[in-house]
């Protein structure tokens, strides 16, 4: 019986360890790393900055009307790249500009019903992170109506936060910003892009998101898991976000900046 019984434990363990993949990418100089976690129960990613546990536990989904999107993935065939190039600045100190980084492309495929599919895109540069997500083109599934986004962004320790509140989706987004440790931050309330924060040793993140094209904005909302991105309702909607009737389509980037000092944000 108790052979039978470590038989059936090991038998588990190895399925449980199956299910679960884990995939990584870190920026040019190695300092930075996104770690990403796709369970049977969640996807969820990390970020690392040297030593520094900087995000943890950090899910990542979608709510369609449809259904869920966020449990019950696996991976499919991951692609790398690295991305050296300059592109034109149309305001800035200098004309052009360098776009080094480390790309890695993680589809997430449905396990059962239709394998629906996104492709996450993520983007690890020497000083932050990028990710986005990509709808290809697929038979099953070439449209959606979005209610939400659940990107979260679960900052670890307690920084300092330098933040601006938001009396809602509809504002001039101009306001006073609290400076406030972040066990302070008020939860449930609407919290503007770019949100700074700063840890004990000097190390800042900012969180912000660039290239909005045929989505809605977001914002930041603080729950119980940490911060959660919030997608502002279409006009005169207040469930619908998003909708699209055709593929390919793509997110903004949810970009998380980081840097040794806040000054180096900039």
């Amino acid at each position: 019986m108790r052979k039978l019984f470590i038989i059936c434990a090991l038998l588990f363990c190895l399925g449980t360890a199956s299910a679960q993949q884990k995939f990584s990418v870190a920026s040019p100089d190695g300092k930075l790393k996104l770690v990403l976690d796709i369970a049977p129960e969640k996807v969820a990613y990390s970020v690392k900055y040297g030593k520094q546990q900087l995000l943890e536990d950090s899910r990542l989904g979608f709510e369609f009307d449809s259904g869920e999107f966020g449990a019950g993935l696996k991976a499919g065939k991951v692609q790398r790249r690295k991305i050296d190039e300059a592109y034109e600045l149309v305001v800035g100190k200098v004309r052009r500009a360098r776009n080094y980084c480390n790309e890695m492309t993680v589809p997430l495929v449905e396990r059962n019903g239709k394998e629906r599919t996104v492709n996450l895109v993520v983007r690890a540069f020497d000083d932050g992170i990028a990710f986005r997500y990509e709808f290809p083109e697929q038979k099953a599934w070439d449209s959606y109506v979005m209610y939400d986004e659940r990107t979260q962004f679960n900052l670890q320790g307690n920084p300092m936060a330098l933040l601006m509140y938001l009396p809602g989706y509809v504002n001039t987004h101009e306001g006073v910003y609290s400076h406030v440790r972040y066990d302070k931050v008020a939860r449930k309330r609407l919290i503007e892009m770019p949100a700074t924060f700063e840890f004990d040793n000097g190390v800042a993140v900012a969180i912000t998101e660039a290239a909005i094209r045929d989505y809605a904005g977001m914002y930041l909302v603080k729950e119980k898991g940490g911060l959660v991105g919030k997608l502002s309702p279409k006009l005169g909607q207040e469930k619908i976000k998003v909708e699209t009737d055709s593929f390919p389509h793509r997110t903004p980037w949810r970009v998380i900046s980081v840097a040794d000092r806040v000054g180096g944000l900039l």
